[in-house]
């Protein structure tokens, strides 16, 4: 099968987490944090969704997670944490990708999904940071 995808992606080491937090709560400081206290607020934000992401590329990102749909984007705000690697990027704006369906006859249990985002409108810092991330493993 030929792949069709725009960008190439990568598979991401476990540790690696996409987090959906509501932008009223900003991490501050999170630039002098040690990655342990980055990890520590964002799991005491109580996040509308956070999943173990299963690859990542220039163009978006795909995680598992227990949602039933994914937030509104423009209420909710993007942050990839690597915990093995020290890295966190801060507030990605993104869009949902709808997924197809599984299909008659197979059975996927309705909680735990993957989910899929488009990365929109990156600033040069932040693809920068992307890329960077890409580099290191495999890209």
């Amino acid at each position: 099968m030929v792949e069709r995808r725009k960008h190439k992606r990568y598979a991401m080491p476990r540790g690696t987490f996409a987090i959906l937090r509501k932008k009223f709560e900003p991490l501050c400081n999170h630039s002098r944090m040690s990655i342990g206290e980055i990890a520590m607020v964002l799991y005491k934000s109580e996040p509308e969704t956070m999943g173990q992401v299963t690859n990542l590329s220039v163009g978006g990102i795909a995680f598992g997670g227990h949602t039933s749909g994914l937030p509104d984007a423009g209420k909710i705000q993007l942050d990839l944490l690597m915990t093995e690697q020290g890295i966190y990027l801060h507030n990605l704006p993104y869009a949902a990708v709808a997924l197809r369906a599984a299909g008659k006859g197979k059975k996927k249990t309705p909680a735990f999904r993957t989910n899929a985002l488009r990365f929109k409108n990156l600033d040069a810092q932040q693809k920068s940071q992307l890329r960077e991330l890409l580099t290191l493993h495999g890209g």
